[in-house]
């Protein structure tokens, strides 16, 4: 029970009170009223159910995906290593990454959208080909498929036009943008969550043996 207790400290407990009043902390800094930070978005804004619940969904997908990859790469299963736990380890912390940005929209207000797609684009470049034999083995058209709409929606947004100039226009080039992200963003799911039941489904013959 002891054992337990240390372990629920040391994992759960401080790392979440440190978050907790970390940012409590920064937000009395940035002179932002502790209630605006503890209460729900939609609870602030007084707004319906339904606002923004497609980027809601999307960050619970990107998470999905970070928490799957994570979790089968450090799993410490015997069969899992080398440049297959690598990959599953690059895919978590890219996307928890992805979901940082989507959620605080680091691309929008704090960092260059130029320089972060770019960077994404660099390093998606690399996982396909480092990993390119792990990547086929684990349905890597999938991938494929994913990083293309991903990028289409961003292609879209570089040239999207003005909301102000032409708000039609732009509503149509939302709904492509919008629509081809959240899509990549499902099947970015579907990719690592079959690239670890596969990897998973290694480990089951070799233990079995």
């Amino acid at each position: 029970m002891r054992e337990s207790f240390n372990q629920a400290l040391r994992w759960a407990l401080i790392p979440a009170l440190s978050v907790y009043v970390a940012a409590l902390s920064l937000s009395n800094m940035a002179g932002i009223k502790a209630q605006s930070v503890l209460r729900d978005l939609a609870q602030t804004c007084s707004t319906p159910a339904g606002v923004g619940l497609l980027s809601n969904l999307g960050y619970l997908l990107w998470l999905a995906a970070a928490a799957v990859a994570l979790f089968t790469a450090h799993s410490r299963l015997p069969g899992i290593r080398g440049k297959q736990l690598q990959l599953l380890a690059c895919g978590g912390w890219f996307s928890l990454i992805l979901c940082i940005d989507d959620m605080f929209l680091l691309h929008d207000r704090y960092i260059g959208q130029t320089f972060l797609y770019v960077t994404y684009a660099i390093f998606a470049a690399l996982i396909a080909i480092r990993y390119r034999r792990q990547l086929m083995a684990s349905k890597g058209e999938i991938f494929v498929l994913s990083a293309a709409l991903l990028g289409a929606s961003i292609g879209i947004d570089q040239i999207q036009p003005s909301e102000i100039d032409h708000p039609m226009a732009y509503r149509t080039y939302q709904l492509l943008e919008e629509g081809a992200k959240f899509l990549g963003i499902a099947t970015w799911v579907l990719f690592w969550s079959q690239a670890c039941a596969l990897s998973i489904k290694s480990v089951r013959p070799a233990q079995d043996a």
